[in-house]
């Protein structure tokens, strides 16, 4: 070979190394190799920096390596690199190391590669510091199952807990109180003072009600004004000192920004074993309870009273107008748009359930809970799907394309037929998969995540999108994402109302959007309620927005004049003049 030849294909091999190094700079990917004949470790510039070592002060030494492991996490590290060697495998963990007087987080990934006799010949693998990305899902994990505001359990957490408690008490043979709390006459505080004032008092409720809570006891914020407790392993002796005690904590003046305020408390309480139900009956029934103290007066505190079952019955008259509902067609969609923040172009819509039952509208959360557990909420799934691709046809007639989003529930998914049933609806409206996104509700509720994979990988087949609702509460999280096959995530709307003034929403927004971007998934944020959020989650790189600042859930026909009138054009006009300096971006 010629020396040109020679000195070509040096420099090739050197531009060649050169661009690795970059590579392995500029992504934060460190390198590592070990000789397994010499023992000689190589360890890249990268992996000195990620450690916290000078490379001009040290070698690399596995020892030196081994220490800077956590003490719970040193065992595991070790041991995955052995078997690695052992079994000839890959291997792929996460790990914490103390660099530099703090925690880092460490993905490692890692090889042997074996020489012609099955000898390991030289082991090859990366670490990249992720301590950015494990915070923003500690924190998102930590909001999915925290009040925003008050930083108390939600709803689903005190579910959980409260389901705990029950089989413990079961077990052990005592007592639990389960307590509903509602603040008297508090919508009074933010229609005359605003919701900023009425959420001073509200986190001072949460205070008071930590500075009391037991070792075993727990409290949650369950709605606006609305708190839930459980008190554990309590006599029956002690129950109304135990729960006055709540109320006195609760009761009294606060003081805000603009004014004090005298609050008072009516408290609902139910006890288990004696009202003998399921966790979830248990809640419903202390917030009856609630609801008996409210009609004596406020300040006051009443106990389920087990022998009635005035409700149960109510709740079953309820349930045979659903269903003569459905049968009848006495149900409408709602459509409310989603807005592509880039260009203002439509990006479908949202169809939601409506009731108007003697002329009145009617919850659709009370509809929803009547038929919790019943063969009705198969039955309405059904009705919603087949009716929104039913008009689907008749906006695609007026050039209005979807996709058009429904609200799902799980256990309707989990039917093994469902992907067929689809089809057939499909073919009797006449319209294509690509019609339809599936938003999947209380997706925690999901029994078999291996099973309703299959089940939505069957759908996107035929064309449906699938999007996760209510992203970031107890409802929905990041393991959730992780195990369903999520074409769009939905923020819920309680991070999205305060985002030009809350730098922890706009914290938690930003984490959502890097982890989407990172699996490129679209993200719709609901209850975009101002064209200045809609402008700082432009900025931000979310793809859709969807509230009251475009439009209000609207009727079939109300829909369509409205697309008509829409003019992306003055969208960008309108979104370009906010400016994004309320919050540090």
């Amino acid at each position: 070979m010629d020396k040109d030849r020679i000195r070509e294909l040096s420099n090739s091999l050197a531009v060649a190394e050169r661009r690795r190094k970059e590579t392995q700079r500029l992504s934060g990917v460190g390198f590592w190799e070990l000789d397994h004949m010499t023992g000689a470790l190589y360890w890249s510039e990268e992996i000195f920096t990620i450690y916290g070592l000078n490379s001009e002060a040290l070698s690399p030494d596995y020892e030196i390596f081994l220490n800077l492991i956590y003490d719970e996490d040193r065992d595991l590290v070790h041991k995955t690199y052995q078997d690695s060697v052992k079994f000839k495998t890959e291997y792929s963990l996460r790990y914490r190391i103390k660099a530099a007087g703090s925690v880092k987080w460490i993905e490692a990934k890692g090889v042997t590669l074996y020489d012609e006799q099955d000898q390991a010949e030289r082991s090859i693998g990366t670490a990249k510091d992720i301590t950015e990305i494990v915070d923003a899902q500690q924190q998102i994990e930590h909001l999915a199952y925290h009040d925003a505001l008050t930083d108390l359990p939600n709803r689903k957490f005190f579910s959980d807990r409260l389901n705990a408690a029950v089989e413990l008490a079961s077990r052990d043979r005592t007592n639990i109180a389960v307590m509903f709390i509602d603040l008297d006459d508090f919508k009074l505080i933010n229609d005359r003072h605003g919701h900023a004032v009425g959420d001073e008092v509200l986190i001072s409720v949460a205070h008071r009600l930590q500075s009391i809570v037991g070792p075993n006891d727990f409290f949650a914020r369950i709605g606006g004004d609305e708190f839930a407790g459980v008190l554990v392993n309590i006599q029956d002796a002690e129950i109304n000192e135990a729960v006055h005690h709540v109320k006195r904590a609760i009761e009294g003046l606060y003081v805000t920004q603009v004014s004090t305020f005298e609050i008072t408390a009516s408290i609902g309480v139910t006890m288990y074993p004696k009202d003998n139900v399921d966790p979830e009956v248990l809640l419903r029934h202390s917030d009856q309870a609630m609801y008996q103290a409210k009609e004596h007066g406020k300040s006051q505190m009443r106990f389920f009273d087990t022998e009635k079952r005035q409700r149960r019955l109510s709740k079953r008259d309820l349930q045979r107008a659903i269903a003569t509902a459905i049968r009848n067609d006495e149900f409408v969609l709602y459509y409310q748009p989603k807005i592509n923040l880039s260009d203002g172009i439509l990006a479908g819509a949202e169809a939601l359930l409506r009731w108007f039952r003697d002329g009145h509208p009617y919850s659709p959360m009370d509809v929803i809970t009547a038929i919790q557990d019943t063969d009705l909420e198969w039955e309405l799934d059904n009705w919603v799907i087949k009716k929104a691709l039913r008009q689907s046809k008749i906006f695609r007639e007026c050039s209005i394309e979807g996709p058009f989003s429904v609200n799902i529930n799980p256990k309707t998914i989990e039917a093994q037929n469902f992907p067929n049933q689809l089809r057939s609806l499909f073919a009797d409206a006449g319209v294509s998969g690509k019609t339809l996104e599936l938003e999947i509700l209380e997706v925690s509720s999901i029994k078999n995540f291996e099973r309703t994979n299959d089940l939505l990988q069957q759908c996107k087949a035929l064309g449906i999108r699938v999007s996760l609702d209510d992203f970031g509460t107890g409802y929905s999280s990041l393991t959730h994402f992780h195990a369903l096959p999520i074409d769009v995530l939905k923020i819920d709307k309680r991070f999205i109302k305060h985002l030009n003034s809350d730098a922890k929403s706009l914290a938690l927004v930003k984490s959502i959007l890097a982890i989407a971007q990172a699996h490129k998934i679209n993200v719709v944020a609901e209850g975009v309620e101002s064209y200045g959020v809609a402008s700082i989650l432009k900025n931000l790189g979310c793809a859709s927005g969807q509230g009251y600042a475009f439009a209000k859930p609207m009727s079939e026909a109300d829909y369509l004049l409205w697309v008509q009138n829409w003019s992306p054009t003055k969208f960008q006009e309108r979104l370009n003049t906010y400016k994004c300096n309320q919050v540090a971006m």
